[in-house]
């Protein structure tokens, strides 16, 4: 797959909306074009060219090769493909995202994947497909109402981390805020270590060994060398079924020692 590289000329001084560069929207135009597309960056509108060199060809993949906490809106909109992050990204990444991958090795800023992973207020749903691999820490509601797809945070998680999913998977390896999952009628949270505070709605269903985790782990450990630790994880886990304000359907499951 051909990769696009967007190589930082400096560090943006202020907020810089990156929504219009996601791998299908630029797909099939040529670099002259890509640099000419105009980003809005504080009070102003700007050139791509003007804060980014732009080498490589659109294909696909987008690589942007230094992170910022002030580029926000990373992957919004974005329908397919794939988009790395050299480092930290701001909020709303991946914001309306229906497929592709975002990749951020460094941390994540508020509402991580905004109606990808978390929807906006007014927003019905949140994330409905797609891959979200955060490497370090992600803000408070991560994962609300969302539906389908898988996101991983490797860092650490806020408050109400997967508040109000519907289905899919939220996976956490540092500590998880207060109160996850609150509001959950299905899915899956995969939390590492106790959260802080857990609600009362989740009743606990004891430690199990579950082959579905075997199974996902393997899955997520073969696609990148960046998830290989999972191979190391074992298939068990203190499994808590809940919201029961909800019916109770889906479950917060922690790994290892509660």
């Amino acid at each position: 797959m051909s990769v696009l590289r967007l190589s930082p000329r400096h560090a943006p001084a202020y907020r810089l909306d990156m929504s219009p560069l996601t791998p299908d929207r630029i797909a099939g135009q040529t670099l002259a074009a890509i640099r000419r597309i105009r980003l809005v960056y504080g009070g102003e509108t700007i050139r791509v060219a003007d804060l980014f060199a732009v080498s490589g060809r659109a294909g696909g993949h987008i690589r942007i090769e230094q992170g910022s906490g002030k580029l926000s809106g990373v992957g919004q909109g974005m329908q397919s493909g794939r988009i790395e992050i050299a480092g930290n990204a701001g909020d709303s990444v991946g914001r309306g995202m229906a497929g592709g991958s975002i990749q951020v090795p460094g941390n994540a800023g508020a509402w991580a994947g905004s109606g990808l992973g978390a929807g906006r207020p007014g927003d019905r749903f949140g994330m409905r497909g797609g891959l979200l691999n955060i490497g370090g820490r992600a803000g408070d509601r991560a994962g609300d109402r969302m539906r389908r797809g898988i996101i991983i945070i490797r860092g650490r998680a806020g408050d109400y981390c997967a508040s109000r999913i519907h289905a899919g998977t939220v996976i956490v390896m540092g500590r998880a805020g207060s109160y996850p999952a609150a509001g959950m009628r299905r899915g899956s949270l995969i939390l590492a270590k106790k959260p802080a505070r857990l609600s009362a709605t989740f009743k606990s269903c004891g430690d199990l060994k579950m082959e579905f985790l075997r199974l996902l782990f393997t899955q997520l450990a073969n696609m990148g060398d960046d998830l290989a630790s999972f191979r190391q994880q074992r298939p068990t886990a203190r499994r808590f079924s809940g919201d029961l304000a909800l019916g109770g359907k889906g479950e917060i499951l922690i790994l290892g020692h509660y």
